[in-house]
């Protein structure tokens, strides 16, 4: 027998490959391959750090048993055993009564009556979960059994219920979930919602994420009262330098909601498709050109706009386009060239078909960026567009278009002014394509000049706190020659109201146009100040002498305040044709924003009014309480558009949010029109980190 009293001692044994076990205790004894050891144990065994009052270890069998106090240390992860922790180190086992867990890192907690392990697999029995404080959790999962994979981060449990406090909330037969933030397939945060006029709704999405270049979220939902819909959202990354995602689904109405609000559809169904590619050229083609190339596409196809709404619960974000745009756009751009190829694709939401609607696809596109000439101060450019305008239905054409512009430009009075004149060129040829005979265009060109005259001044001088730049610039147009055939010559009344189908010219008029801005900064950079005044002078008979005058002005008062105004004055009428005006306010504590914009504008000698404000608040009383609100209102018509109302409350363990919104919700009515409901909802949304959480709302909704 040995007996060292306070003194360390150490076995080094070699065991079963390369593990290894170290023992210190102040008081150890020795039988053959049995060792006990008493007071203050340390076991280091496989990265793990342990100690308890009191242990045996059998080097025959290679198990280690510990009593007393037993707790053990790996890397972030903390266990306290309590009375008894056995490990088998032949079978990579242990065995723990009681058994407590604690991940700091996301400050996990697990409890259980007893455990025990293979490996890195924990089954535990009769248990409590959390990340709340241990001493006294705001929230706890309490289970009958559950397994840990350590490995994994992965958690299951069954017979499971949710404690707020000590009061039982919900019971769960199985949930799983896991303890860190990998990307892994399972159920993410449901949604549930009851509404007078929907039902109860219920939204369960699946997450599917097999490889870390794709994922698939699939997102059934119901409405007892409404219909029943499916979304899929599929996201991949197939290059370094590129992403994409692509969304198909629908849903179908009871006819009972469809007839109550009136909706021109039963079904409502479409499909998104976005991807963006920064180096398409070199990756798909191996083709090492000079220059950057991209490829983006952003395409949405539809047949009514609750197909967007019905997509996501917020309803803050509906969307409330009766035009659709879809776009794909590939270009490669050099130094001093540019090259484009596009397609536009538009859906009328108003129309039952789209077969009338005119696309624009492909365009193809040219320029030859700003080049200077004699010591630069002859300069050009060159831009080139070949636009396809095509339907199902009646005539299509194709236009090339061609701008070029060519000016000189050099300084006067030491560099004090600059002058610039510029002869611009442009020219149109269309023709028409396709069987149609019901429409009779014919091919035809526009070509036409003008020039551009322009003095400038820039001035900036630096004072002891701030420093100051003032613009001066005074420009003149003059309209030149121009000469038109077939479609331009014989469609002139409707290319001066812009209502020709293919194409309308924009009129060159001959004006003078005065500009002034001005910029403040700070001793720091900062920008105090900047006003621009912008004066159009119009000589051209037809047109009112003075056109409206713009007055802009960015006022950052402090580094949180801020005020901005933009107005148009039109003296004709002797009114503020445009004004918007917002002041905003940030100092992390307190966000405020306040926006109003008015428009008094004439159309076909119609006067038409419109006058809108907005506000937006965010309070963030504490790092747990944060406050908002917003409001939106037609002052014109004398309505509500949208409002909201809630808070944040944001714990280390828990999270609940708790908003009230109501908004306005375009739909396309039985006549194919564009209709309107109004939304009014109560959410609740709850996090339990690291588990997940959900969301529960209750909606109303009226026809407008």
């Amino acid at each position: 027998m040995l007996r060292i009293l306070l003194l360390s001692v150490l076995l080094s044994l070699s065991l079963f490959a390369d593990k290894r076990v170290e023992l210190f205790s102040a008081n150890v004894d020795t039988n053959g391959t049995f060792v006990q050891a008493q007071d203050d144990v340390v076991i280091l065994y496989d990265g793990m750090y342990l100690s308890a009052e009191s242990a045996t270890y059998n080097r025959d069998t290679g198990i280690i048993e510990l009593y007393g106090n037993v707790t053990a240390m790996q890397g972030a992860q903390y266990y306290t055993m309590g009375d008894y922790l056995m490990l088998d180190m032949k079978e990579d086992k242990k065995k723990f009564s009681p058994f407590f867990f604690r991940e700091y890192k996301d400050e996990l907690w697990m409890t259980a009556r007893s455990a025990q392990a293979e490996q890195k697999e924990y089954e535990l029995h009769t248990g409590v979960v959390s990340s709340c404080n241990p001493q006294d959790p705001d929230w706890t999962m309490r289970f009958s059994s559950g397994y840990y994979d350590d490995e994994d981060q992965w958690v299951q449990l069954y017979n499971a219920r949710l404690y707020a406090g000590e009061v039982p909330v919900f019971y769960f037969p199985y949930i799983a979930y896991p303890t860190d933030t990998t990307r892994r397939t399972g159920l993410l945060r449901p949604t549930f919602g009851l509404s007078s006029d929907e039902g109860f709704m219920y939204e369960q999405p699946l997450y599917i994420a097999e490889s870390p270049y794709w994922d698939l979220e699939i997102l059934p939902q119901i409405r007892t009262k409404r219909g029943r819909g499916l979304y899929n959202r599929f996201r991949f990354v197939d290059s370094p330098q590129s992403t994409g995602s692509l969304t198909v689904g629908g849903f179908r109405e009871k006819l009972e909601y469809q007839q109550k609000f009136n909706l021109k559809n039963d079904e409502h169904y479409g499909a998104e498709f976005d991807y963006a590619h920064r180096n398409f050229l070199r990756n798909w083609f191996d083709w090492d050109v000079q220059g950057s190339s991209g490829a983006f596409a952003d395409i949405t196809y539809l047949n009514d706009v609750e197909y967007l709404n019905l997509q996501q619960n917020d309803a803050l974000d509906y969307s409330t386009a009766s035009q659709v745009r879809s776009r794909v756009n590939f270009f490669l751009n050099q130094n001093e060239n540019y090259y484009g190829l596009y397609g536009k694709y538009f859906i009328d939401l108003n129309k039952d078909s789209n077969a009338d609607t005119i696309q624009n696809l492909p365009i193809a596109h040219y320029h030859h960026y700003l080049n200077t000439l004699i010591d630069n101060n002859l300069f050009y450019s060159v831009d080139y567009r070949g636009n396809n305008y095509y339907r199902e239905k009646n005539k299509n054409a194709f236009e090339n278009e061609m701008r070029i512009p060519v000016g000189l430009q050099f300084s006067l009075l030491d560099e004090y002014l600059t002058f610039s004149a510029t002869e611009n060129i442009y020219a149109s040829h269309l023709s028409f394509y396709s069987s149609d005979t019901t429409t009779d265009y014919n091919p035809g060109y526009y070509v036409r000049d003008y020039q551009d005259f322009e003095l400038n001044t820039n001035l900036v001088k630096a004072f002891e706190d701030f420093s100051h730049s003032l613009s001066l610039s005074v420009g003149y147009t003059l309209p030149g020659t121009s000469k038109r055939s077939g479609f331009y010559e014989e469609n002139t009344t409707c290319q001066s109201t812009g209502s020709c189908e293919f194409k309308n010219l924009s009129p060159v008029i001959e004006e003078a146009d005065i500009e002034l801005s001005q910029f403040i900064f700070n001793e720091t950079g900062r920008e105090v100040l900047y006003h621009r005044l912008r004066q159009p002078i119009v000589y051209e008979k037809g047109y009112d002498k003075y056109g409206d005058l713009e007055n802009e002005l960015r006022y950052n008062i402090t580094q949180s305040f801020n005020y901005y105004n933009n107005t148009f004055y039109n003296y004709d009428r002797n009114v503020i044709s445009k004004t918007q005006n917002s002041i905003g306010y940030n100092d992390a504590i307190f966000i405020f924003n306040v926006s109003h914009l008015y428009e008094d504008k004439l159309l076909n000698t119609m006067r038409t009014q419109s006058s809108y404000v907005t506000t937006d608040a965010r309070y963030n009383y504490s790092q747990r309480w944060q406050y908002y609100a917003g409001y939106a209102y037609d002052i014109k018509l004398s309505e509500t558009k949208n409002r909201h109302l809630g808070f944040l409350y944001n714990k280390r363990c828990w999270s609940v949010d708790l908003k009230y919104v109501e908004n306005i919700r375009p739909i396309l009515d039985a006549s194919g029109q564009a209709g309107a409901i109004q939304d009014k909802i109560l959410y609740l949304t709850l996090n339990l980190r690291p588990m997940g959480g959900f969301e529960v709302h209750y909606k109303k909704s009226e026809n407008e």
